[in-house]
């Protein structure tokens, strides 16, 4: 009897010390995985910009996670907090496309005639720096409502359009109160019109002319500052960002530090094979390292998820009891996000770019149903709900600014007013 009892309060002890440890694990912080160094040129181009009143472009690039708008959130309060405002970044009808919009972004037409294709089309072979190709009517032009919510506000609007395509135009606002830069930053393929209004405001109007192709804009602050952008599209693998000309076009940003949050997609995959994953990863991350020699690059995997398993059973109903197919669903914690994790690490290591290991902060293989009962995991098991995407943002905030510090640490040179919350 004794001896049984000493054995049930041991069950309990490691139990509890189990546990604790993993509680524990959950709750450190996350940390940068990188090269020596890795992201000194950029704090360091962050802190300048800040000094000169320049502006400094980050993108955060993924798939439905980053589409919402919520996950990008934290991260961009982060960077303006430190480094100043430099706007909501860069906007697409996606409504007027018939998908959900990013939270805070809200684009309306004065009427029908928009069309356009995603990079998520199975047939999507187009340059452009956003993933979007929008095409108005030919018949007349097509006035666009840009509106940004959350506190946001703007005074410079950059249209990127096709070249060979008229330009926009301010509308709904005093002519004297507006300066217009056409073609003020060009590539090839593509041009940009930059409309600056004389005073901040959260809503504008454009006009787009009659057989315009364009590819979204970016509201921004000319006060310069940090300016995050949100792309992300639901459906997006590591695949799909390597389609077209994108790697090359989104160079068009200027981006300093691109966050790659992308794999859940592939974890739910009816096959999932790691090494065609891992090679799919490395092809995107080399072709932007190609493209954007002065961008930090950094990886993030996803959290735990759960997969849908569709049972089917036989079963008698009706009053004939006829034999009639049911089927029924149930959910497992998917290994493939394992899995995933381990080959984002392995292919930052050997890509020479940064890796924020969210799956293991977050509990790892054994945390599906805490992220669950706590709120963090939505009812569909995959995504995340505001509230989480809020904390698994500011986790990778966090894991930013400790590598922010501990640069400021290390460098001497770095102005007060620089390092300063």
């Amino acid at each position: 009897m004794r001896s049984s009892r000493l054995i049930r309060i041991s069950c309990v002890v490691i139990g509890s010390l189990l546990l604790m440890a993993q509680t524990l694990m959950a709750q450190r912080v996350p940390q940068l995985i990188a090269p020596a160094g890795y992201l000194d040129k950029l704090w360091s181009a962050c802190d300048e910009a800040k000094a000169t009143g320049q502006t400094i472009s980050i993108i955060h690039l993924g798939d439905s996670h980053i589409q919402a708008g919520h996950f990008t959130m934290p991260i961009r309060q982060s960077f303006t907090q430190r480094w100043g405002d430099g706007g909501m970044g860069w906007v697409g009808p996606f409504r007027l496309l018939g998908t959900n919009p990013p939270i805070h972004t809200v684009i309306r037409a004065s009427s029908a005639g928009t069309s356009g294709v995603k990079i998520t089309q199975g047939d999507y072979d187009r340059e452009s720096p956003t993933g979007m190709v929008l095409q108005t009517r030919a018949s007349s032009a097509v006035t666009y409502t840009l509106q940004c919510g959350g506190g946001q506000t703007f005074d410079r609007i950059v249209i990127y359009r096709q070249r060979g395509t008229q330009p926009f135009t301010l509308s709904g606002i005093n002519s004297s109160e507006i300066a217009i830069a056409h073609d003020t930053l060009t590539t090839e393929q593509i041009v940009t019109d930059t409309l600056l209004v004389g005073r901040y405001v959260s809503s504008a109007e454009v006009t787009a002319p009659a057989s315009s192709v364009w590819y979204g804009a970016s509201l921004e602050r000319s006060s310069g500052g940090a300016l995050v952008h949100t792309i992300g599209y639901n459906g997006a693998t590591y695949y799909t960002y390597s389609k077209g000309s994108f790697t090359s076009s989104v160079a068009t940003l200027s981006p300093r530090l691109i966050i790659l949050s992308l794999g859940t997609n592939e974890s739910i995959a009816r096959q999932f094979d790691r090494n065609n994953f891992g090679a799919e990863v490395a092809r995107l991350v080399r072709r932007l390292q190609a493209s954007n020699p002065d961008c930090a690059i950094v990886l993030t995997s996803p959290l735990a998820n759960y997969q849908k398993i569709r049972t089917a059973h036989k079963s008698r109903r009706g009053k004939r009891r006829r034999r009639r197919t049911v089927y029924r669903t149930s959910y497992r914690a998917n290994a493939n996000c394992q899995l995933i994790a381990d080959e984002l690490q392995q292919q930052a290591r050997e890509l020479g770019c940064g890796y924020i290991d969210l799956f293991a902060h977050f509990g790892g293989a054994a945390g599906a149903a805490q992220l669950l009962s706590s709120g963090i995991l939505s009812g569909d098991r995959v995504h995340l709900t505001a509230a989480g995407y809020n904390k698994v943002g500011e986790a990778i905030a966090t894991a930013l600014q400790d590598d922010y510090k501990q640069w400021c640490q290390r460098s001497p040179h770095v102005t007060p007013q620089a390092s300063e919350d």
